[in-house]
Protein backbone atom coordinates (compact mmCIF):
# COMPACT_ATOMS: atom_id res chain seq x y z
CA UNK A 1 0.00 0.00 0.00
CA UNK A 2 1.43 3.38 -0.80
CA UNK A 3 2.23 6.27 1.21
CA UNK A 4 -1.10 8.44 -0.29
CA UNK A 5 -2.97 5.57 0.42
CA UNK A 6 -2.51 5.11 3.95
CA UNK A 7 -2.46 8.93 5.12
CA UNK A 8 -5.80 9.56 6.89
CA UNK A 9 -6.96 5.94 7.19
CA UNK A 10 -8.07 4.39 10.30
CA UNK A 11 -7.97 0.61 10.56
CA UNK A 12 -8.43 0.81 7.07
CA UNK A 13 -12.19 2.43 7.43
CA UNK A 14 -11.36 4.60 4.29
CA UNK A 15 -10.24 8.70 4.83
CA UNK A 16 -10.91 10.56 7.84
CA UNK A 17 -13.39 13.53 7.24
CA UNK A 18 -12.97 16.44 7.72
CA UNK A 19 -14.94 18.29 11.13
CA UNK A 20 -16.19 22.07 9.97
CA UNK A 21 -16.37 22.59 13.68
CA UNK A 22 -13.35 24.58 15.58
CA UNK A 23 -12.63 22.06 18.27
CA UNK A 24 -10.60 24.56 20.23
CA UNK A 25 -13.84 26.50 21.07
CA UNK A 26 -15.50 26.60 24.60
CA UNK A 27 -18.74 23.92 24.44
CA UNK A 28 -21.99 26.19 24.43
CA UNK A 29 -23.81 25.75 27.65
CA UNK A 30 -27.58 26.72 27.60
CA UNK A 31 -27.97 29.51 29.55
CA UNK A 32 -30.53 29.13 33.32
CA UNK A 33 -33.21 30.92 33.79
CA UNK A 34 -33.57 34.32 35.38
CA UNK A 35 -35.49 36.21 37.79
CA UNK A 36 -35.62 39.84 38.28
CA UNK A 37 -35.44 39.05 42.23
CA UNK A 38 -32.07 37.10 41.77
CA UNK A 39 -30.38 37.31 38.66
CA UNK A 40 -27.88 34.31 38.18
CA UNK A 41 -24.07 34.89 37.33
CA UNK A 42 -23.95 31.83 35.04
CA UNK A 43 -22.19 33.74 32.29
CA UNK A 44 -18.24 34.71 32.98
CA UNK A 45 -16.24 36.87 30.68
CA UNK A 46 -13.91 35.45 28.05
CA UNK A 47 -11.54 34.28 30.41
CA UNK A 48 -14.46 32.20 32.49
CA UNK A 49 -14.37 34.46 35.92
CA UNK A 50 -17.28 36.29 37.12
CA UNK A 51 -17.36 39.08 39.50
CA UNK A 52 -18.22 39.17 43.01
CA UNK A 53 -21.76 41.47 42.08
CA UNK A 54 -23.38 38.71 40.61
CA UNK A 55 -22.34 36.23 42.54
CA UNK A 56 -23.60 37.98 45.52
CA UNK A 57 -27.28 37.83 43.52
CA UNK A 58 -27.05 34.09 43.46
CA UNK A 59 -28.85 33.82 46.66
CA UNK A 60 -32.32 34.90 48.01
CA UNK A 61 -33.02 34.98 51.12
CA UNK A 62 -36.68 33.59 51.97
CA UNK A 63 -39.15 34.07 54.50
CA UNK A 64 -39.27 35.95 57.38
CA UNK A 65 -36.17 34.57 58.84
CA UNK A 66 -34.72 35.20 55.58
CA UNK A 67 -33.32 31.54 54.92
CA UNK A 68 -30.78 31.66 51.75
CA UNK A 69 -31.21 29.85 49.35
CA UNK A 70 -29.97 28.88 45.52
CA UNK A 71 -31.68 31.07 43.06
CA UNK A 72 -30.98 28.79 39.80
CA UNK A 73 -32.06 25.51 42.27
CA UNK A 74 -34.73 27.22 43.80
CA UNK A 75 -36.22 27.98 39.93
CA UNK A 76 -35.61 24.68 38.96
CA UNK A 77 -37.93 22.55 41.78
CA UNK A 78 -40.20 25.54 42.71
CA UNK A 79 -43.14 27.04 40.64
CA UNK A 80 -42.89 29.96 42.79
CA UNK A 81 -41.45 33.60 41.44
CA UNK A 82 -39.07 34.49 43.89
CA UNK A 83 -39.76 38.32 42.90
CA UNK A 84 -42.67 37.70 45.36
CA UNK A 85 -41.46 35.92 48.47
CA UNK A 86 -37.23 36.37 48.43
CA UNK A 87 -35.27 39.22 49.16
CA UNK A 88 -31.63 39.70 47.64
CA UNK A 89 -30.40 41.84 50.24
CA UNK A 90 -29.10 39.97 53.45
CA UNK A 91 -31.21 40.46 56.28
CA UNK A 92 -29.54 43.44 58.85
CA UNK A 93 -28.15 42.79 62.15
CA UNK A 94 -29.70 43.32 65.03
CA UNK A 95 -29.13 46.96 65.96
CA UNK A 96 -27.05 47.54 68.88
CA UNK A 97 -29.25 49.84 70.80
CA UNK A 98 -31.15 46.63 71.43
CA UNK A 99 -29.20 46.22 74.10
CA UNK A 100 -28.76 49.33 76.57
CA UNK A 101 -25.56 50.22 77.82
CA UNK A 102 -26.86 51.69 81.37
CA UNK A 103 -23.00 52.76 82.45
CA UNK A 104 -21.25 54.28 79.40
CA UNK A 105 -18.07 54.93 79.37
CA UNK A 106 -16.44 58.60 78.28
CA UNK A 107 -12.60 57.53 79.28
CA UNK A 108 -10.15 56.82 77.06
CA UNK A 109 -10.00 53.47 74.94
CA UNK A 110 -8.29 50.66 76.69
CA UNK A 111 -4.76 49.87 76.09
CA UNK A 112 -2.80 46.72 75.58
CA UNK A 113 -1.88 47.25 79.34
CA UNK A 114 -5.09 47.66 80.10
CA UNK A 115 -6.37 44.32 79.15
CA UNK A 116 -3.01 42.38 80.67
CA UNK A 117 -4.12 44.10 84.17
CA UNK A 118 -6.30 41.81 86.46
CA UNK A 119 -8.78 44.76 86.34
CA UNK A 120 -10.41 46.03 83.51
CA UNK A 121 -12.31 49.30 83.97
CA UNK A 122 -15.94 50.21 82.54
CA UNK A 123 -13.96 51.59 79.13
CA UNK A 124 -12.41 47.88 78.57
CA UNK A 125 -14.95 46.75 79.20
CA UNK A 126 -17.72 48.47 76.82
CA UNK A 127 -15.30 46.64 73.61
CA UNK A 128 -16.58 43.69 74.63
CA UNK A 129 -19.31 43.56 76.38
CA UNK A 130 -21.92 46.23 77.85
CA UNK A 131 -20.90 47.53 81.10
CA UNK A 132 -23.53 47.16 83.89
CA UNK A 133 -26.83 45.53 83.81
CA UNK A 134 -28.72 44.81 80.73
CA UNK A 135 -31.99 43.73 79.68
CA UNK A 136 -32.90 40.58 78.08
CA UNK A 137 -35.39 39.47 75.85
CA UNK A 138 -37.25 37.01 78.47
CA UNK A 139 -36.99 40.33 80.85
CA UNK A 140 -33.94 38.76 82.91
CA UNK A 141 -31.72 41.48 84.40
CA UNK A 142 -28.50 40.52 83.60
CA UNK A 143 -24.74 41.32 85.15
CA UNK A 144 -21.62 40.18 82.97
CA UNK A 145 -18.18 40.61 85.01
CA UNK A 146 -15.30 39.67 84.08
CA UNK A 147 -13.77 35.66 84.33
CA UNK A 148 -17.01 34.61 82.26
CA UNK A 149 -18.89 35.29 85.39
CA UNK A 150 -22.63 36.16 84.51
CA UNK A 151 -25.29 37.17 87.07
CA UNK A 152 -29.12 36.84 86.52
CA UNK A 153 -31.88 38.49 88.24
CA UNK A 154 -35.71 38.67 87.65
CA UNK A 155 -38.17 41.35 88.68
CA UNK A 156 -39.54 38.53 91.87
CA UNK A 157 -36.06 38.89 92.98
CA UNK A 158 -34.62 35.05 92.54
CA UNK A 159 -30.86 34.85 91.22
CA UNK A 160 -28.81 32.96 89.09
CA UNK A 161 -24.63 32.93 88.96
CA UNK A 162 -22.85 30.91 86.56
CA UNK A 163 -19.32 30.24 86.39
CA UNK A 164 -18.37 29.40 82.90
CA UNK A 165 -14.79 29.18 83.30
CA UNK A 166 -15.72 25.91 85.28
CA UNK A 167 -19.20 25.02 84.20
CA UNK A 168 -20.63 26.09 87.90
CA UNK A 169 -24.25 27.20 87.98
CA UNK A 170 -26.29 28.32 91.04
CA UNK A 171 -29.50 29.65 91.35
CA UNK A 172 -31.75 30.51 94.51
CA UNK A 173 -35.81 31.26 94.03
CA UNK A 174 -37.20 34.62 94.82
CA UNK A 175 -38.20 33.25 98.65
CA UNK A 176 -35.33 31.35 98.83
CA UNK A 177 -37.33 28.82 99.58
CA UNK A 178 -35.75 26.33 96.51
CA UNK A 179 -31.82 26.40 95.60
CA UNK A 180 -30.19 24.31 93.32
CA UNK A 181 -26.46 24.16 92.44
CA UNK A 182 -24.90 22.49 89.02
CA UNK A 183 -21.08 21.86 89.85
CA UNK A 184 -18.53 19.37 88.02
CA UNK A 185 -18.59 17.03 91.67
CA UNK A 186 -22.10 16.92 91.43
CA UNK A 187 -25.71 18.17 91.32
CA UNK A 188 -27.85 19.55 94.44
CA UNK A 189 -30.95 20.44 94.48
CA UNK A 190 -33.09 22.04 97.10
CA UNK A 191 -37.12 22.29 97.26
CA UNK A 192 -38.45 23.13 100.87
CA UNK A 193 -37.42 20.36 103.41
CA UNK A 194 -36.43 18.24 100.68
CA UNK A 195 -32.45 18.20 99.47
CA UNK A 196 -31.48 15.51 96.23
CA UNK A 197 -27.91 15.47 96.08
CA UNK A 198 -25.99 13.47 93.12
CA UNK A 199 -22.14 13.50 93.55
CA UNK A 200 -19.35 12.34 90.56
CA UNK A 201 -15.90 12.67 91.08
CA UNK A 202 -14.95 15.49 88.75
CA UNK A 203 -11.07 14.31 87.90
CA UNK A 204 -12.71 11.18 86.81
CA UNK A 205 -10.61 8.91 88.86
CA UNK A 206 -13.39 7.46 90.48
CA UNK A 207 -16.39 6.44 88.04
CA UNK A 208 -19.03 6.22 90.75
CA UNK A 209 -22.08 7.88 91.17
CA UNK A 210 -23.86 8.49 94.78
CA UNK A 211 -27.20 9.84 95.12
CA UNK A 212 -28.51 11.02 99.16
CA UNK A 213 -32.24 12.28 99.31
CA UNK A 214 -32.41 14.24 102.39
CA UNK A 215 -35.72 14.52 104.28
CA UNK A 216 -38.01 14.29 107.17
CA UNK A 217 -37.28 10.64 108.06
CA UNK A 218 -33.75 11.17 107.57
CA UNK A 219 -31.14 10.72 104.70
CA UNK A 220 -31.37 8.21 102.15
CA UNK A 221 -28.55 7.10 100.13
CA UNK A 222 -27.74 4.43 97.21
CA UNK A 223 -25.06 3.71 94.55
CA UNK A 224 -25.34 3.60 90.76
CA UNK A 225 -24.22 0.27 91.01
CA UNK A 226 -25.63 -0.71 94.27
CA UNK A 227 -28.95 -2.53 94.62
CA UNK A 228 -30.20 -1.55 97.61
CA UNK A 229 -31.30 1.96 99.24
CA UNK A 230 -30.12 2.61 102.96
CA UNK A 231 -31.72 4.91 105.31
CA UNK A 232 -29.78 6.89 108.18
CA UNK A 233 -31.59 7.76 110.75
CA UNK A 234 -32.17 8.12 114.68
CA UNK A 235 -31.87 3.87 114.87
CA UNK A 236 -29.10 3.83 112.65
CA UNK A 237 -28.64 2.38 109.02
CA UNK A 238 -30.86 0.33 107.79
CA UNK A 239 -32.46 -0.71 104.02
CA UNK A 240 -35.47 0.92 102.89
CA UNK A 241 -37.43 1.02 100.72
CA UNK A 242 -37.53 4.73 99.84
CA UNK A 243 -37.45 5.67 96.31
CA UNK A 244 -34.53 8.21 95.33
CA UNK A 245 -35.21 10.49 91.75
CA UNK A 246 -32.83 12.41 90.65
CA UNK A 247 -32.04 13.45 86.72
CA UNK A 248 -28.54 14.12 86.27
CA UNK A 249 -30.10 15.46 83.11
CA UNK A 250 -32.48 17.98 84.30
CA UNK A 251 -31.76 21.55 84.14
CA UNK A 252 -32.77 21.99 87.88
CA UNK A 253 -30.82 25.78 87.92
CA UNK A 254 -33.41 26.99 85.73
CA UNK A 255 -36.25 25.51 87.21
CA UNK A 256 -35.61 27.24 90.50
CA UNK A 257 -34.66 30.55 88.45
CA UNK A 258 -38.00 30.96 86.88
CA UNK A 259 -39.85 29.29 89.31
CA UNK A 260 -42.71 32.12 90.35
CA UNK A 261 -41.67 34.25 87.52
CA UNK A 262 -44.69 35.10 84.94
CA UNK A 263 -43.46 36.10 81.44
CA UNK A 264 -44.18 39.89 80.35
CA UNK A 265 -46.46 40.05 83.69
CA UNK A 266 -44.50 43.72 84.05
CA UNK A 267 -44.09 44.81 80.57
CA UNK A 268 -41.02 45.12 81.23
CA UNK A 269 -41.38 48.51 82.70
CA UNK A 270 -40.53 47.37 86.11
CA UNK A 271 -36.73 45.93 84.78
CA UNK A 272 -35.99 49.70 83.38
CA UNK A 273 -36.88 50.81 86.62
CA UNK A 274 -34.53 48.88 88.29
CA UNK A 275 -31.72 48.77 85.60
CA UNK A 276 -31.86 52.82 85.81
CA UNK A 277 -32.14 53.03 89.49
CA UNK A 278 -28.89 50.49 90.16
CA UNK A 279 -25.62 52.03 90.88
CA UNK A 280 -21.80 50.69 90.96
CA UNK A 281 -18.54 51.63 92.62
CA UNK A 282 -15.08 51.09 91.71
CA UNK A 283 -12.86 50.33 94.99
CA UNK A 284 -9.15 49.33 95.31
CA UNK A 285 -7.30 46.28 93.79
CA UNK A 286 -9.71 46.23 90.84
CA UNK A 287 -12.50 45.79 92.98
CA UNK A 288 -16.51 46.40 91.97
CA UNK A 289 -19.25 46.58 94.20
CA UNK A 290 -22.64 46.60 92.28
CA UNK A 291 -26.38 47.04 93.78
CA UNK A 292 -28.90 45.73 91.39
CA UNK A 293 -32.24 44.89 92.52
CA UNK A 294 -31.60 44.38 96.38
CA UNK A 295 -28.46 42.69 95.87
CA UNK A 296 -25.13 43.77 96.88
CA UNK A 297 -22.39 42.05 94.02
CA UNK A 298 -19.27 42.50 94.51
CA UNK A 299 -15.68 41.29 92.34
CA UNK A 300 -12.68 41.23 93.90
CA UNK A 301 -9.22 41.83 91.65
CA UNK A 302 -8.70 37.91 91.59
CA UNK A 303 -12.27 37.43 90.43
CA UNK A 304 -14.12 36.23 93.40
CA UNK A 305 -17.47 36.89 93.00
CA UNK A 306 -20.05 37.86 96.41
CA UNK A 307 -23.95 38.35 96.15
CA UNK A 308 -25.60 38.70 98.96
CA UNK A 309 -29.41 40.20 99.60
CA UNK A 310 -29.90 43.41 101.56
CA UNK A 311 -32.16 41.38 104.34
CA UNK A 312 -29.47 38.44 104.32
CA UNK A 313 -31.29 35.24 103.51
CA UNK A 314 -29.21 34.31 100.90
CA UNK A 315 -25.70 34.62 100.09
CA UNK A 316 -23.46 33.31 96.84
CA UNK A 317 -19.81 32.98 96.02
CA UNK A 318 -17.75 31.35 93.51
CA UNK A 319 -14.07 32.03 91.94
CA UNK A 320 -12.92 31.47 88.29
CA UNK A 321 -9.44 30.86 89.50
CA UNK A 322 -10.44 27.44 91.69
CA UNK A 323 -13.98 26.40 90.81
CA UNK A 324 -15.08 26.83 94.32
CA UNK A 325 -18.53 27.98 94.66
CA UNK A 326 -21.10 28.43 98.17
CA UNK A 327 -24.76 28.92 98.09
CA UNK A 328 -26.17 29.75 101.72
CA UNK A 329 -29.81 30.19 102.58
CA UNK A 330 -32.26 29.76 105.87
CA UNK A 331 -32.58 26.28 104.50
CA UNK A 332 -29.51 25.39 103.13
CA UNK A 333 -26.00 25.54 103.18
CA UNK A 334 -23.27 23.76 100.45
CA UNK A 335 -19.92 24.46 99.00
CA UNK A 336 -17.97 22.95 96.53
CA UNK A 337 -14.19 23.39 94.96
CA UNK A 338 -12.02 21.99 92.43
CA UNK A 339 -8.45 20.71 92.47
CA UNK A 340 -6.45 19.36 95.17
CA UNK A 341 -9.22 20.53 98.07
CA UNK A 342 -11.65 19.07 95.50
CA UNK A 343 -15.16 18.49 97.54
CA UNK A 344 -19.25 18.55 97.69
CA UNK A 345 -20.65 19.37 101.06
CA UNK A 346 -24.21 19.70 102.11
CA UNK A 347 -25.30 20.71 105.40
CA UNK A 348 -29.46 20.93 106.62
CA UNK A 349 -29.54 21.55 109.86
CA UNK A 350 -28.32 18.27 111.87
CA UNK A 351 -27.57 16.34 108.38
CA UNK A 352 -24.88 16.40 106.22
CA UNK A 353 -23.14 15.08 103.28
CA UNK A 354 -19.51 15.28 102.27
CA UNK A 355 -18.23 14.08 99.27
CA UNK A 356 -14.58 14.19 98.27
CA UNK A 357 -14.18 12.25 95.32
CA UNK A 358 -13.88 8.98 96.32
CA UNK A 359 -15.82 8.23 99.39
CA UNK A 360 -19.16 9.44 100.19
CA UNK A 361 -20.41 10.18 103.88
CA UNK A 362 -23.78 11.27 105.15
CA UNK A 363 -24.44 12.06 109.00
CA UNK A 364 -27.62 12.35 110.83
CA UNK A 365 -28.86 12.00 114.28
CA UNK A 366 -25.25 10.95 115.52
CA UNK A 367 -25.09 8.28 112.74
CA UNK A 368 -22.68 8.40 109.45
CA UNK A 369 -23.02 6.01 106.72
CA UNK A 370 -21.50 6.20 103.27
CA UNK A 371 -19.49 4.64 100.59
CA UNK A 372 -15.67 3.89 100.26
CA UNK A 373 -13.11 4.52 97.39
CA UNK A 374 -14.24 0.77 96.01
CA UNK A 375 -18.06 1.66 96.50
CA UNK A 376 -18.64 -0.83 99.49
CA UNK A 377 -20.98 0.49 101.85
CA UNK A 378 -19.72 1.38 105.29
CA UNK A 379 -21.14 2.44 108.51
CA UNK A 380 -19.10 4.32 110.86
Amino acid sequence: MSDSNSRGQVNGDGPEPRSKLNLAAKPFMLPSRRTNAAPSSSQGDSNGSSNSSSKIQDIAYIGPTHLPVNTRVWNSISSFSLEDIARTVPPARPAQSQIINVFPSNGPPATASCLKSPFQNPASQTSQFPFGPILLDNGVIQLRLRDSITVDMTVEGSVKVVNGNHNIAIAVSSDTMATAMHHPNGIVFQNGPRVDIAAVDARRKYPYIRFAKMWQKGISLTSARCALIYLVDAAGTRTTSDMISMDMEADYVNQVFFNGVVPAAHNYVDQWQIIRSSSYQLGQEGSLLFQVNGFRITQGGDGLVKISRSNNRCSIRTSPTNGCATVTTNAIHCTASLGTSSHLFVRREERRMHFDGATFIVRNAGHSAGFDELDRLRVY
